[in-house]
């Protein structure tokens, strides 16, 4: 009997979870990760950042956004209603609350932010390979949200998170940029 795809990555969610809880010096990583995306042109260029709030071990790259909100960018955080996902300003992190799944999550009063050509998309990941493809936690948000969006995705993550392959499923979507603590893997120079 052969184990489908969603079972594999059930699996594989509950193995790199315990693997990145044991990841040392992770606020040296998170800096180096907020260092790497703020050298980035896809960075550089953007005039909205689409964020997340760090959940479960994710990458803290708090110190990225302030650099965002200085530079006088548009920054966003997920609201997810139902199953759909939807991106609202903040003008400060303090305006950050638990919300659904106890992530830090934008008012529903918040202003939707506009999505463009010029809009960057932090993509949050357990695991990924490095062409880009992301094991997330299952929900499906971005799956849904990532067909529409206009603009460039980028998949910061740990070095020791990164796999040849995972299984994959026809909704799955490959990050644009993909870079680890360690600089930039994809796009393939």
């Amino acid at each position: 009997m052969s184990i489908t795809i969603p079972e594999q990555k059930k699996r594989l969610r509950a193995a790199y979870l315990a693997l990145r809880a044991t990841l040392p010096h992770k606020r040296e990583l998170d800096l180096a990760l907020c260092r790497e995306i703020a050298a980035h042109a896809a960075f550089r260029d953007c005039d909205t950042l689409l964020a997340f709030a760090p959940t479960k071990g994710e990458p803290d790259l708090t110190p990225l956004y302030r650099i965002a909100l200085e530079r006088g960018l548009c920054v966003a955080f997920p609201r997810c209603t139902g199953k759909q996902m939807s991106f609202h300003t903040v003008s400060a992190l303090t305006e950050l609350s638990p919300g659904r799944f106890d992530i830090l999550t934008p008012s529903e009063n918040a202003p939707r932010a506009s999505l463009g050509a010029h809009t960057l998309c932090l993509l949050p990941a357990l695991a990924a390979t490095k062409d880009g493809y992301r094991l997330g936690y299952g929900g499906g948000f971005y799956d849904r949200f990532l067909p529409a969006f206009p603009g460039i995705t980028l998949l910061p993550i740990y070095s020791a998170l990164l796999c040849d392959a995972l299984p994959r499923e026809d909704t799955d979507i490959p990050a644009t940029h993909i870079l680890t603590e360690k600089g930039v893997l994809l796009p393939y120079g």
